[in-house]
């Protein structure tokens, strides 16, 4: 099998270094404005129907661009230098976004910048990912500990939100997070390049787009990877949409910082996570953070607000035992040459066919759940979201079996 992507030399301390800082500055870009979005548009007298959308413009921009985008860091382009472009220009259309919500420009506009932002934002983790886990010479033991630095730049710009701008509610958070972008871009620029081993033109015009790595699905295991990911993020999606919510319903004063604060056990479960893959199959992991997603949302339907703390705190966990598991799956086991491409098409399943579908069909079911008075019934709410999950993990449990190369 042709390698098409240079290898990386062993990470020397300064390499790691820099690593973690990319992670530290992309994850808090992300926080400063996705935590309270929800709560700015509401502000500004955005409608429910068109803040679902605002949040759907993410999932929409996942079927296009990070297949694309994958698709030249695997042929041409350095990943580096392509990543720094996106991060310039999610800046400029965030700076836009919060600009048109700030004037009131009116509900087109903000979706329409908004549907600008994610098309040059959705690549970006995706692409990230690759870099990373390609300049490491042990993914298993390396990775979660740099992951984690996403975990402590996403709290810190989640408490200086809250605590340092009180922008829970003000465009203001938007225009921070467009900064930090701008900061990412530049620090991009001092990162070595990783060239292609040998520069591809694309066969045929499908290749361009990225759907190279569409092969990736005929393969038993990776297709429940992808399915149960994709599955998974639709039902998780309603933490960003709706826990913020239903802090704010039951009184909590600052739910930007709260639910910053309650993700602390998503960086010790991090730096854990190379300490279980070393111990334990890449299916155990998997298993037990889909089975914590049960838990989570179980403790959310309580409808307590010490116990939808916990459950806050939970999704840490959560995510970093099957998402960042799922991403050193691809990296381990898929040919080298869909690198970027293998992290795009998980991104497009989570971000694009998950979320968007999560977005709707579970925004209909917040509405079914809303009486007249706008009161939620938030029991009724996350409990079949709680069983679905249950379901979801009895689905992987029985169908992955890992055939081909040990775990």
């Amino acid at each position: 099998m042709a390698e098409t992507v240079a290898s990386a030399d062993v990470p020397t301390g300064s390499d790691k270094r820099a690593l973690a800082v990319l992670f530290f500055l992309h994850a808090a870009a992300m926080a400063a404005y996705t935590v309270p979005l929800a709560n700015v548009l509401k502000a500004y007298g955005i409608s429910d129907a068109a803040i679902t959308l605002a949040f759907c413009t993410g999932g929409v921009a996942a079927f296009i661009s990070p297949m694309m985008a994958g698709s030249l860091a695997d042929r041409r382009v350095p990943p580096e230098r392509l990543l720094a472009a996106l991060c310039a220009a999610s800046a400029g259309f965030l700076f836009l976004t919060f600009y048109a919500i700030e004037q009131r420009w009116g509900t087109s506009w903000v979706l329409g910048c908004m549907m600008a932002y994610a098309l040059t934002n959705a690549p970006g983790f995706g692409l990230l990912t690759s870099i990373v886990l390609s300049r490491l010479s042990d993914a298993r033991r390396e990775f979660g500990p740099l992951r984690a630095w996403a975990t402590w730049g996403w709290m810190l710009a989640s408490v200086a939100i809250s605590y340092g701008l009180h922008a829970d509610r003000s465009p203001l958070s938007g225009y921070g997070a467009g900064g930090i972008f701008l900061l990412e871009a530049a620090f991009c620029l001092t990162l070595r390049p990783t060239y292609p081993a040998q520069s591809r033109e694309p066969r045929r015009w499908r290749d361009f787009f990225g759907w190279e790595a569409l092969q990736l699905l005929r393969h038993p295991d990776h297709r429940i990877i992808f399915l149960t990911s994709a599955i998974f993020s639709a039902i998780l999606s309603t933490f960003y949409r709706y826990s913020s919510a239903h802090l704010a319903d039951l009184g909590n004063p600052s739910p930007s910082a709260t639910m910053g604060l309650a993700q602390v056990l998503e960086g010790f479960a991090m730096l854990a996570l190379a300490a279980l893959l070393t111990r334990f199959r890449l299916k155990w992991v998997l298993l037990a953070g889909l089975l914590a997603g049960v838990l989570r949302l179980g403790l959310m339907a309580t409808n307590i607000q010490g116990w939808l703390i916990l459950s806050i705190a939970l999704h840490g966990p959560v995510f970093v035992l099957f998402y960042p598991t799922s991403q050193i799956y691809l990296e381990q086991r898929v040919d080298h040459r869909l690198r970027a491409q293998s992290q795009a098409l998980l991104s497009l399943l989570n971000s694009g066919v998950g979320n968007l579908s999560g977005y709707l069909l579970i925004g209909w079911w917040h509405t079914a759940c809303t009486s007249s008075q706008g009161v939620v019934d938030w029991t009724r709410f996350w409990m079949p979201l709680a069983l679905g999950t249950l379901a979801l993990a009895g689905f992987f449990l029985l169908t992955y079996r890992g055939q081909h190369r040990p775990d």
